[in-house]
């Protein structure tokens, strides 16, 4: 169980032998934090009765009937990813600094007829998640990780080694070639490896990932009354998170036991993909001082692609070094997500200022992968069962605030993502994000600038197969700024 739980926060999608797609997959792009413009960053994403914002439109697109004037707005944002590690008395910090488009969207104000008082279309861009983490680890170890290697190797009354290459060419081909992994003596199918007797072993984990997922969206919204306001959206989300997983170990300068110094393994997977979504959404004004907003979002159905590669590098006392590359792996495949409902809650303070309170509901059980062909011979059937019997509904909650002294503005917020996870996992797998703000607003143009703060905990891979996990602290560091215009 404890090992399930790593993959997730390490954002790892393979064990340490062998790559594959599985429910950590779908997880990873079923779980969305929703960044935007500052505005919606300061206030923690909590918008869904509020409206005329477009950032907003992506949790509730009833928000876009709000407007009464045309918008457009672009917001750069900075992301800094802080990591600390704690293993075996080592603490290792590291971190990775991010810089990209959260948020740029035009929405046009048109005047209506009769009780539909206008019509509202609105074009852009949303960031939904940042996949932008690095790790590292230090740690010491007398059971190496060409272990799983060897094991691999002897399973099913051994292999024959002219069948190494192709039955294992991302795992114990590469250590059979760089001559870490070899035959015993006497000619059999059975194996053993050049630190099979060695004792602390130094060990260094480095995880880095990057890239993100965002959403075009096309929306549609219209103003009944001054009352309702209603609203859909067309997503179109796109992927892209790059993995690269570096492993060395290292023998004690006292070893006599092996005539090898160190090896490595580089893991590298990249995916890449689009999806669509429909979201609808409404907002009812009950009194001045009072709205309410609910909004429902149909999974998203993610059509991915896929591409792998491993390298194992050795080193002999000697100083030789040897290395050998796998094939590229590739393999397509289809993600669905979970569905979404929304439940919001405004209270206007005349025109002092507005609380928001969003309360979202996600059932991650929901989520699927399949092979993005017909005829092709994955079958996903235990990945799918997997997701039934770990993953849950879970419960996300975003609360903000907004304060008047013009030309002024002052914003605070606070978001909980919810465990998707349930309780046969023993680590807590919620997170919490802190946020703030202020902003210039005139009559034609608006100035912007948030900063919020995501704080979780994570236990990361050093070798998963031996049930050997560093504890991990995280803090996702985000600013944002916006630069609007309305007209």
């Amino acid at each position: 169980m404890k090992k399930v739980v790593t993959y997730i926060f390490a954002f790892t999608v393979l064990t340490n032998v062998s790559f594959a797609q599985n429910e950590f997959d779908v997880l990873r792009y079923s779980t969305l934090d929703h960044h935007g413009d500052a505005r919606f960053n300061a206030m923690g994403g909590s918008f869904g009765a509020l409206g005329a914002n477009l950032s907003a439109l992506s949790i509730n697109p009833g928000g876009l009937g709000v407007y009464k004037s045309s918008d457009f707005s672009f917001t750069p944002s900075f992301h800094y990813n802080y990591s600390e590690s704690n293993t075996d008395g080592n603490s290792v910090t590291d971190g990775k600094l991010n810089l990209h488009f959260s948020n740029i969207g035009l929405a046009g104000n048109f005047a209506g007829n009769g009780d539909w008082k206008s019509v509202n279309i609105a074009i852009g861009y949303n960031r939904l998640s940042n996949y932008n983490t690095s790790i590292s680890i230090k740690s010491n170890t007398s059971n190496s990780l060409l272990n799983a290697y060897t094991s691999e190797l002897s399973a099913n009354g051994g292999t024959y080694e002219e069948d190494i290459p192709g039955l294992f060419p991302f795992s114990s081909n590469l250590a059979y070639q760089t001559y870490l992994v070899n035959p015993l003596i006497n000619g059999g199918v059975e194996y053993d490896h050049v630190f099979q007797n060695s004792k602390n072993i130094k060990q260094s984990t480095r995880y880095e990932t990057r890239g993100g997922s965002g959403e075009m969206y096309f929306a549609l919204g219209s103003n009944y009354s001054d009352k309702l306001y209603i609203g859909a959206l067309i997503g179109i989300p796109t992927v892209r998170y790059v993995y690269d997983r570096d492993y060395k170990e290292v023998a004690d300068p006292s070893d006599t036991l092996t005539e090898f110094n160190s090896f490595s393994v580089h893991d590298f997977v990249k995916t890449t993909g689009a999806g669509v979504n429909l979201k609808l959404g409404m907002i009812y004004k009950l009194a001045d001082w009072f709205r309410i907003g609910t909004a429902f979002h149909t999974p998203t159905v993610y059509s991915l692609s896929d591409q792998w590669s491993t390298t194992v590098t050795s080193e002999d006392k000697s100083g030789e070094v040897l290395s050998e590359v796998s094939p590229l792996g590739n393999f397509e495949y289809f993600v669905t997500t979970p569905y979404r409902f929304v439940g919001s809650a405004a209270f206007i303070v005349g025109k002092h200022g507005v609380i928001n309170g969003d309360y979202e509901v996600v059932d991650y059980s929901t989520a699927r992968i399949k092979e993005d062909n017909a005829f092709g011979s994955a079958d996903f059937s235990n990945e799918n069962q997997n997701v039934r019997d770990n993953f849950r509904l879970t419960h996300n909650v975003r609360v903000g605030t907004e304060w008047r002294l013009d030309p002024f503005r002052l914003r605070a917020g606070y978001r909980f993502q919810g465990d998707p996870l349930n309780n046969n996992f023993n680590v807590d797998n919620s997170s919490s994000t802190y946020s703030f703000g202020i902003g210039l607003k005139q009559e034609d143009y608006y100035f912007d600038m948030s900063y919020a703060l995501k704080l979780r905990k994570a236990e990361s891979a050093i070798v998963g197969e031996q049930n050997d996990f560093a504890s991990v602290n995280l803090k996702d560091h985000y600013i944002s700024m916006t630069l609007g215009f309305r007209f």
